[in-house]
């Protein structure tokens, strides 16, 4: 008899406190993915300043190249360096968001690494 009680009350408890709130209000300052995506692939353009940086970029790119399993086309020229994600299964997947992010750390770290020591 208690525990039918129990039940009842829970069960005929008002649902209302369970809806989405209306004035629902985005996160700010979200940092917004920088890669665009093109035909299925991830495309992005690196500049540098300068060429040593440049340099150790595609360095560290071609040896995360033989790590990954994703797809990657590197191309450069005076102080830029254009980055393509190429999809093998006609989308984009969590193997090329994946090395999205990986490529954007390694250009933070040569950054950092090859900073000029004052």
């Amino acid at each position: 008899m208690y525990l039918q009680n129990i039940m009842s009350n829970y069960l005929n408890e008002n649902t209302n406190k369970f809806e989405v709130e209306d004035a629902f209000k985005p996160i700010k300052n979200v940092k917004k993915d920088t890669w665009e995506s093109v035909d299925n692939n991830l495309k992005k353009v690196y500049k540098f300043e300068k060429i040593k940086h440049l340099e150790q970029f595609v360095v560290q790119l071609i040896k995360y190249n033989r790590e990954t399993s994703s797809e990657i086309e590197i191309r450069f020229r005076k102080n830029t360096v254009g980055v393509i994600l190429h999809s093998l299964s006609g989308q984009v997947s969590e193997i090329e968001l994946e090395a999205s992010k990986d490529i954007d750390k390694i250009k933070k770290d040569v950054m950092y690494y090859y900073a000029d020591k004052e």
